[in-house]
């Protein structure tokens, strides 16, 4: 984002002080801000990049800050972003310049050239947005407080930090805060020197001579959430040089200090005329001044709410009800939906490092397409009538028409209806539960529809007093059931489909949220012998049958984490590989909206005790919050590429190889049998996707193939 600008200036004059000052001190941190500074702050993991998924060092490195500071007295709060506010300028510069370098990484690296790859990809920006509830879990874990703001986590801390019982201390996040009239910020730890940074905006405003409102002003010219860069400073940026807080100032200065006299004496500039920055600039002060946050009371309300003209929506947002605010706050719902429902658009990007191919796009385009409708269609039905009428349209990455994918809500069949008819309680609850273990619950929740006489007992009938669902486990019951129904696993009668009792035979193999992730993508046709930009092995090739197979079996071995100390990855690479995780991701994140969609919507429609205080268990309950990335999926071709060497294939020569003996050592921190474990995880999936793809019924184009590849993987596993 452009404020980085002013933060690199600012880093230059920074005050330190010892973490001892901060003893009992609460800090609220900027939770994007925080990932930000701990992913990309540091070259400790560079590969992250190119393997996709939650970074092997995330887990670790989070942790010891949390402790660490718990043992200084320091208490930590993170806030994380809501909705996307009124003309919010997005980073595009950023995603576009770590889009490039990661494609200069894949060129050294097809190139051998080692040490150019790792320090291309070091300078690449990990994507923190698909991190957000991975994190979030995380925190939970950890007994980390976190919430959710309406809409600008800047707003939201600069309004807890002036509460006057001081709910915290200071704050943890960029200088855009100067914008909420916050006096300093802390822009990092140092916890081997047990020490804290902090900017100072009075020591800003002395050293660039200026006062606060000519600060901010500077501050919006040159490029923040709020406002784009201003176009003539846009314009200086060169190769060589960029533009700082000094050169905004100065082009203020020569238009009598007031942004609004520098857009008339540029009026005739062309990007100036076309972002309207005058009005830009106008509604920005407006957001800032009046943004909307959660109160301590809960109420979600404008800033200086006496002065709040009455069209404070036109400048932040749409009204979305309070009750869904405050389920966002907990985490329950993301903010993805409701930004689609407020804004009429979703906007689809390509990730970095992603091979930009047909199958890409016809998956995050088209075919995730009823996953979104289902989404929007769950969660407008709870809401007012005019969410219920909207019409949501789509726009990609890619110049192409997508308005036959035009999402119009009153057109969609309805789901509450049917839905609401899942309401399994009380004693009903038991045997579902108590046959859980600690794998979750689809697979007990799909069994006991097996029986007809427990089926019939999920349909209520008749009308149930207020509130029909009370526990965790009533609740969370229901989600997944409701869940099952929309994604065609149970049928209206509520008994299982073809599809439902081939996730059933799949999660008997293996038990675990991944296979449901899977067996989605079984339905999609993502699992073929082709390259995952869609090539396919050419028949003439030699090796036709083992490419094939290896690209199947390594595909859904992309469903599993590679088991990996917590240091940077030391490995061979797989761009084709990487693009089908990414695949996975786009899988994965739909079913989690829609997943949380369902649970949000029964709170919204009274089915569920709202009076209660186990809001974050819930939420952290909830399945698809993490991504693997592609290193199984690496680690089981090169498995079994190396495998294939041999002419005789004896057990002796795999465990030479699951060992990493000799020639074998690709992975250098995976030795001591944790290859061995990781590829046993693998085959674990691999047989639980063939399961399903074998159940009978189950109408899927690469059957025969699937049976081939079994048959093939079953000497060499």
């Amino acid at each position: 984002m452009s404020v980085q600008r002013f933060d690199q200036w600012a880093s230059k004059h920074v005050d330190v002080c010892q973490l001892q000052l901060l003893k009992d001190a609460v800090i609220g941190v900027d939770a994007s801000y925080y990932l930000d500074l701990r992913l990309n702050g540091n070259n400790e993991e560079p590969l992250k990049h190119a393997l996709g998924g939650l970074p092997f060092c995330y887990k670790k490195a989070i942790e010891e800050d949390i402790n660490v500071l718990r043992q200084h007295g320091v208490t930590l709060v993170f806030v994380f972003n809501g909705l996307d506010y009124v003309n919010k300028s997005l980073p595009d510069s950023h995603s576009a310049d770590s889009k490039r370098v990661q494609d200069e990484a894949w060129h050294h690296y097809l190139g051998g050239d080692s040490k150019r790859t790792v320090a291309e990809f070091g300078k690449a920006r990990y994507p923190i947005d698909v991190m957000t509830r991975s994190f979030q879990k995380l925190l939970v874990e950890n007994k980390v407080e976190y919430m959710v703001a309406p809409y600008s986590v800047t707003a939201q801390l600069a309004y807890l930090l002036k509460l006057e019982d001081q709910f915290i201390d200071a704050v943890m996040g960029t200088t855009e805060c100067f914008l909420f009239g916050v006096d300093r910020v802390v822009t990092d730890f140092n916890l081997q020197k047990a020490t804290v940074s902090l900017v100072n905006r009075a020591v800003c405003e002395d050293i660039l001579k200026v006062n606060s409102d000519t600060l901010r002003d500077a501050q919006l010219l040159l490029g923040t959430s709020f406002t784009p860069t201003f176009p003539v400073l846009e314009g200086m940026i060169t190769t060589n040089k960029t533009v700082t807080i000094i050169d905004a100032i100065t082009l203020l200065n020569g238009a009598g200090k007031s942004v609004l006299q520098l857009c008339n004496y540029h009026r005739d500039h062309p990007q100036v005329q076309a972002l309207k920055y005058a009005d830009r600039y106008k509604k920005a002060t407006m957001t800032i001044r009046h943004h909307v946050v959660m109160e301590k009371n809960g109420v979600v309300a404008p800033l200086n709410f006496d002065e709040a003209p009455g069209d404070v929506h036109e400048f932040v947002g749409q009204r979305l009800p309070e009750e869904l605010f405050f389920y966002i706050s907990k985490g329950l719902l993301a903010p993805t939906i409701p930004n689609w429902l407020t804004s009429g658009e979703i906007v689809l990007s390509l990730p970095g490092g992603v091979l930009d191919s047909e199958p890409y796009r016809k998956l995050v385009i088209e075919l995730l397409n009823p996953y979104r409708t289902e989404s929007l269609k769950i969660l407008a039905e709870s809401l007012h009538y005019y969410y219920q009428s909207r019409i949501i349209k789509v726009s990609s990455w890619v110049p192409q028409d997508t308005s036959n994918l035009t999402i119009e809500l009153r057109n969609t069949p309805s789901w509450k209806g049917k839905l609401t008819l899942w309401r399994v309680r009380g004693a009903d609850i038991e045997p579902i539960v108590s046959n859980a273990g600690n794998h979750g619950l689809f697979l007990p929740c799909l069994r006991w529809l097996k029986d007809s006489s427990s089926a019939e007992k999920t349909i209520t009938k008749g009308k149930l007093e207020y509130p029909a669902l009370r526990t965790p486990d009533e609740v969370y019951v229901n989600t997944i059931y409701r869940f099952l129904h929309v994604r065609g696993y149970i049928d209206d009668k509520h008994t299982l489909t073809t599809w439902g009792k081939a996730l059933e035979s799949a999660l008997t193999v293996f038990d675990d949220e991944i296979t449901v992730v899977g067996v989605e993508m079984l339905r999609l046709g993502l699992f073929t012998g082709n390259f995952a930009t869609g090539t396919p092995v050419a028949r003439t090739d030699k090796d036709y049958d083992r490419k094939v197979y290896t690209n199947l079996i390594s595909k859904t071995a992309c469903l599993g984490r590679l088991r990996h100390k917590p240091m940077g990855f030391v490995g061979p690479l797989d761009r084709q590989l990487l693009t089908f995780a990414w695949k996975t991701t786009a899988v994965r994140s739909s079913l989690r909206d829609l997943i949380e969609t369902v649970m949000a919507s029964m709170f919204l429609n009274g089915d569920v005790e709202r009076d209660r205080d186990d809001w974050l268990t819930l939420a952290q309950r909830l399945p698809f919050a993490s991504d693997n990335g592609s290193g199984l999926g690496i680690a089981v071709k090169t498995y079994l590429d190396a495998v294939n060497e041999e002419p005789e294939i004896t057990d002796a020569f795999k465990t030479s190889v699951k060992q990493q003996e000799g020639k074998y050592s690709w992975f250098g921190l995976l030795k001591g049998g944790t290859l061995t474990k990781s590829l046993d995880q693998a085959w674990k999936i691999w047989d639980t996707i063939y399961t399903a793809s074998q159940t009978p019924g189950v109408e899927i184009k690469e059957v025969k193939l699937f049976t081939e590849a079994n048959e093939w993987l079953s000497s060499r596993r």
